[in-house]
């Protein structure tokens, strides 16, 4: 089950909460985020409604599509449409010190969900999310586990981290997982590829496939990335490239890809994913926006949810949830 961690720290440098607003006001909630089309953001956003409706709270949500000159003008939109709190998964973490100063110039308290951001001087904006270097760990972690029941030689493989470099979550992710990869086994860095991919499916097929071709002294390969999409993508492109499943090893996260990965019962590369329910970073965030905006309760520097991992073989117990 999902736990959440919380620091009850006020956010430094930030402008205070609003006061506590009278019983009979109309609460407004703005959520932007950064690619709405996804099942994680599709899920995040529904969690978020969810929990406006049950604190009688108006919702209004925008998907940016990666786009920054468009978030901007969409925060300044809500603050303008009198939002009294607003919550932000950002399309680039650069973007932080003008979201943060134009939510506190307007009084207006802000969360950022996903992706962690800083004010000008480098104060952390409110955050919920995962713990992007531990929850990398736990892949490296697995990774490690799974080529230790291989029986692969060393010389053998390929070690490829597939890469958003202009995430610094993801950079995150992929560093926990190296870090405990290269510290749980015999494999050493001079094995790692590192491939920048665009974060989706698609591109992180093309990449991988590259990888392969350009790297043939290698009969098997482990990968991670910062979602699923890349994990996956690795896995199809190994497929596509007539590498046997039990060649591959791959572990992702987030969940957003496992019904794909496992829905059909076939083996793969793709060996599992660190899943986490994204309903509950939108509704997590919603819940602390209203307790501050009604109730004066200071926002929590961080709040943590743990991961569950998922594989073909407990499927079963997650189907529901991951395909419906």
């Amino acid at each position: 089950m999902k736990t959440l961690k919380l620091t009850l720290a006020c956010l430094a440098g930030l402008a205070a909460p609003q006061a506590a607003l009278a019983e009979t006001d109309t609460i407004k909630i703005g959520y932007i985020n950064k690619m709405g089309d996804h099942p994680w953001f599709v899920a995040e956003v529904a969690g978020a409604a969810a929990a406006a409706e049950e604190g009688g709270a108006e919702f209004v949500s925008q998907d940016v599509q990666f786009n920054a000159d468009l978030a901007i003008t969409t925060l300044d939109t809500m603050i303008g449409d009198g939002v009294d709190g607003i919550a932000i998964v950002v399309p680039d973490r650069a973007l932080g010190p003008v979201v943060a100063a134009r939510a506190a110039e307007a009084g207006v308290p802000l969360v950022a969900v996903d992706d962690d951001i800083q004010d000008r001087d480098g104060n952390a904006v409110p955050y919920v999310g995962l713990n992007a270097f531990a929850i990398g760990e736990r892949v490296g972690e697995n990774l490690a586990r799974f080529y230790a029941e291989s029986g692969w030689s060393k010389g053998s493989v390929g070690v490829v981290s597939i890469e958003d470099r202009k995430a610094d979550t993801c950079m995150q992710r992929n560093g926990g997982a190296e870090k405990a990869l290269l510290a749980n086994s015999d494999l050493s860095e001079d094995q790692i590829v590192r491939a920048a991919y665009d974060n989706t499916m698609v591109n992180a097929i093309d990449v991988m496939t590259t990888t392969l071709t350009a790297n043939p002294q290698y009969d098997h390969w482990i990968f991670y990335a910062c979602n699923d999409d890349g994990v996956l993508g690795a896995a199809r492109a190994m497929e596509n490239s007539n590498y046997p499943a039990e060649a591959g090893i791959g572990i992702g996260i987030d969940g957003s890809r496992a019904c794909d990965a496992f829905g059909n019962s076939r083996t793969s590369a793709f060996k599992g994913t660190m899943w986490l329910n994204s309903a509950n970073h939108g509704r997590d965030a919603v819940q602390l926006l209203l307790a501050s905006i009604k109730e004066g309760t200071p926002l929590p520097q961080a709040t943590y949810s743990d991961p569950e991992f998922v594989t073909l073989e407990n499927f079963g117990e997650y189907k529901d949830r991951l395909c419906n």
